[in-house]
């Protein structure tokens, strides 16, 4: 998955994708998950959504994301 060959398109791999949800969310500090995702098919393109979960998760487990359930919102951990 992490691992680019010559058929990866380096705008829509995981880490890319990664870097993108931390840019929007170091500016918003607080984004709900559907203005998220939209804000990054805006910026690529509609295939996006196949990697945005895998990025997400990857964030998630090098802990440097928070979920809130109560708004259905993203937020970085310090």
């Amino acid at each position: 998955m992490l691992k680019p060959d010559k058929h990866t398109n380096p705008v829509l791999s995981t880490v890319n994708i990664a870097g993108l949800i931390i840019e929007q969310i170091r500016n918003d500090e607080i984004v709900s998950y559907d203005d998220l995702l939209s804000n990054l098919v805006n910026q690529t393109s509609e295939s996006v959504k196949d990697v945005f979960l895998y990025s997400l998760s990857f964030l998630y487990l090098l802990d440097k994301i928070e979920y809130i359930p109560d708004l259905d919102a993203l937020r970085l951990r310090i």
